[in-house]
Parts: structure tokens; sequence; C-alpha cells
């Protein structure tokens, strides 16, 4: 039976525009993982500047934390765990003493790995992350999961970053169990000209290759053609195997979540790609775009007006939002009056089954539960009660 691929898309290192239109790179990928505390793993053939990347975003942190009161760390703890054996990850064990004098067995963590919280914030970039052997792998799971490895803990506001060469482009490679690459957001990397050309620009490059690629043969930078005579089709060799999980739907929340005025719809879209793939990343949005045609939960729960549409897709889309209000107001007199509103316009809906939905639903909220103030079912909705009895008979 073939495996079916997960269609996922490149990304260049820095924000680039095509026909007008800005297309968000790995560094906007990384200021979402930043604000969600997500763990991000990058993959890429080698020279395509994953490990620069992040060297580079690295030092825009501590560009933008410069006038802040905690500053950004300057050194990316880079760890090349290809090098590594588990005790360089996690220590050694040391003898010590306990508060009652006790003979006890501590780790003495390994100086590579940053401390407290002296910095806002850091990076920790682990590199060649698939040529580690399983027991190193095993150690970077913990160190994903639990943000912790032995005693040692990573320090709040520290970032996690991964790179690897996928299989196609090294065979000396442990492949990555799924619980593991289930922790990250996962994105390939590709060579773009004009990302690598403004930085070399702007970075002292030597301006006779800046100006050969430039005039003679940009393709140059990154020769495809060599490269697929060796591996084959470089599409072949992207990252595919995404797993669709409800951790991935977590950090999916979390990403939609983020204030839109930092982080743009394309943008967020293009981090839930790495959780998702293309094809259910655009289904969501498309479907978050469709939605605001739809009825506003405050024409319900406010206005007190009835349901417009009992079409499935426009009444799940109103009732969840009425039911995250109602979960979500502080007030029990407004909460009160939501939970009114929501009864009326549950009264006027002709399927039955709608119904039953509304007020089990209502049942279930733990907001109200127990607040006899905001709703009691034999009081405010016998009616709907009996309804939903003889519906379940």
């Amino acid at each position: 039976m073939t495996k079916l691929k997960m269609q996922m898309p490149t990304f260049t290192m820095d924000t680039t525009e095509v026909d007008g239109k800005k297309i968000p790179g790995i560094k906007d990928m990384l200021n979402i993982a930043l604000a969600i505390k997500d763990s991000v793993m990058l993959w890429g053939p080698c020279g395509v500047g994953k490990s620069q990347g992040v060297y580079q975003w690295n030092a825009d942190k501590v560009e933008e934390y410069a006038k802040s009161e905690k500053k950004w760390n300057p050194t990316v703890c880079d760890v090349r765990l290809s090098m590594k054996e588990p005790v360089d990850m996690v220590g050694i064990p040391v003898l010590s003493k306990d508060e009652n004098g006790k003979a006890v067995t501590v780790w003495a963590t390994p100086s590579m790995w940053p401390q407290g919280n002296e910095f806002a914030g850091g990076t920790i970039f682990l590199d060649e992350i698939n040529q580690g052997q399983a027991a190193i792998q095993n150690a970077a799971f913990q160190l994903i999961q639990d943000r912790a490895l032995g005693d040692y803990k990573v320090p709040d506001g520290y970032i996690i970053v991964a790179a690897a060469n996928p299989p196609a482009y090294n065979s000396t490679v442990t492949e990555f169990s799924m619980p593991l690459a289930n922790r990250f957001s996962h994105f390939n990397v590709k060579a773009d000209f004009d990302s690598w050309f403004n930085y070399r620009l702007n970075n002292h490059g030597n301006v006779d290759v800046l100006s050969f690629l430039k005039t003679q043969d940009t393709s140059l930078l990154f020769d495809t053609k060599s490269i697929e005579e060796k591996i084959g089709n470089v599409n072949d060799a992207l990252f595919t195997d995404v797993i669709i999980t409800p951790r991935s739907w977590e950090v999916v929340e979390k990403v939609l979540s983020l204030d839109s005025n930092k982080f743009d719809a394309d943008t967020k879209q293009r981090y839930c790609t790495g959780r998702l793939g293309i094809a259910v990343a655009t289904k969501l949005f498309t479907y978050i775009k469709d939605k605001e045609k739809y009825q506003s939960w405050k024409e319900v729960l406010e206005d007190g007006k009835p349901f417009r549409s009992e079409e499935l897709d426009q009444y799940w889309a109103v009732q969840i939002a009425c039911m995250t209000a109602i979960s979500n107001e502080k007030s029990d007199d407004k909460c009160a009056k939501y939970v009114q509103n929501f009864l009326k316009a549950t009264r006027g809906l002709s399927k039955t089954s709608l119904k039953v939905i509304n007020l089990t639903q209502l049942a279930k909220c733990k907001r109200i539960a127990g607040k006899m103030n905001i709703f009691c079912v034999t009081r405010d909705a016998q009616d709907l009660l009996a309804l939903t009895m003889q519906a379940i008979q």
C-alpha cells in the first residue's frame, strides 16, 4: 500500500514578495513559535542557510531587546547532536547530600546549557538532530517535551529550534519517532536568491560575487540540477511526515489566539502548515474567512435574535461562538442574560435535534453549573428538558 504524503510548503528565511504579495519566511515562523512557546524543526539541504538563519534571527532579537530592562541572550546555545553522547546532554552523576545529610546522587548540568533567567530569552539550537543516536534523540525529546533534562530546567523565554537534512541528503540518519516529530512544527527551508542577496549586501558580501550572480546566473546560488542528479527530485526530499493529533490542534488554537495586528492571517496560516500540512491548513483558514459572513453571536446573546440558519455549517459556527461567550463571561448577571437569550433562540429552532444539542451543552457548561442565579434547567427550560427526554427515549 502506497503511503500518502502530506503536502508541505517551502519557506525562505526572510519575508519575500511575489506578485506584490508578501510571503512570510522562517523568521516570521520563529516569532510565532516564541509567542506560543512552541518548538520548531527546520528541514533542508546542507548549505541552504538553516543555521545561519537562526543566528540572524537571534541577532535581530538582541537588537529588539536592546532598550529593554532584560536583554536577549546574544549567544546561541548551539548543540551539534551528531557529535554528542547522552552524558553530554544530561551531565554526569555526582555524590551529594540532602537536607538531612543523607547521601544522594545529583546530575552535574553541562555548562553548555543556558542557566537561570539572567536574560529575557534566548535560543537553544539543536542542529543535526536526526544524526544523533537514538539515546540522544530521547534526551532531545525530554528537553522539548518537558523543557527540562535531568535536573536542568530551560529558562523562561527561551525558544528551542532544531534543524536537519532530510534523509535524501544524508543516509546516516536516525529516523524520527512519531512522538518526537509530533512535538515540533515542521518547516522546509529553501534557498532564495533575493533573501540571500539582500543579506550579503548588508553584511559585507563580496561585490564581485554578488554582481556576478545577479547579472550572470542566479540559479548558481543553489545548483538544483546537479543536486537532483545525485538525490532525485528536490521536491521528493521535502519533509512531509506531519501527523495531525490533538496536540497539533492545541498549537493551532494558540496561533489563532495571537494578536492579529502583530501576526496577520497569512502568517498564521503559514505557521499552521507546520502542524497540519497545506491542505488542512488552507481548509481551516478558508472556513475562518467564510465564517465572517455568518451571524454574529452577539445578535443571539445580546440582541435576543433567533438563529438565522439551521444549515449545519452556519448553525455550528454561531452555536459554538455563543457557548464560548457564555463560558467566558465573568459577570453572573450578563451571563444569565446570555443564557436566557440562548434559550429563547433555541426555542425558535425548528429541528428538535438542534434544540437537544443546545440544552445538552448548557447542562454541561462548567461556567454555569450549580449557579442557580444563572441557570436552572427545571426552572428555565422545563419545556426543552421534556423535549430532550422524549428525543432520547
